[in-house]
């Protein structure tokens, strides 16, 4: 299946969507366990959120069941990962080498075709600055 820019585009914001979503539920999960921790009682919200985020994890799943969103990488988002990638290397760099770099770091993409996912993705996440036609550094 072959897709357009604008329809890359789109699953880029998208999944930009998902990962600040993913990242605000974690924070408010973890809130509710330091508050169960230190016996503070939790609103009755927490109930809610949980249940919502249950529910989101089931309809964010495709009929075949592949899930979709969020990235599984042990490095976190994907613009810290890239900007880690760029840093390390004095000199800019293609879309290419930035993809090898990541993948050297251990960051697994949701999509399954990541280099594509980048592409999308790479002109607008913060701390990336595109220098010339192709080439990246952090910034």
């Amino acid at each position: 299946m072959k897709l357009s820019s604008s329809e890359l585009r789109k699953a880029a914001e998208i999944q930009e969507q998902i990962e600040r979503l993913q990242g605000e539920l974690d924070r408010i999960l973890q809130a509710g366990k330091e508050a169960s921790k230190t016996g503070t009682i939790v609103g009755a919200t927490a109930p809610v959120v949980a249940r919502r985020a249950r529910s989101r994890k089931v309809t964010a799943q495709g009929s075949a069941g592949k899930s979709r969103g969020r990235s599984t990488s042990p490095t976190g988002p994907l613009a810290p990962a890239v900007v880690q990638v760029l840093k390390s290397k004095d000199a800019p760099m293609s879309v290419s080498e930035i993809l090898t770099g990541l993948f050297a770091n251990g960051y697994k993409f949701a999509s399954p075709e990541p280099k594509k996912n980048l592409f999308a993705r790479i002109y607008r996440l913060k701390g990336v600055k595109q220098i010339a036609r192709g080439k990246f550094v952090a910034g």
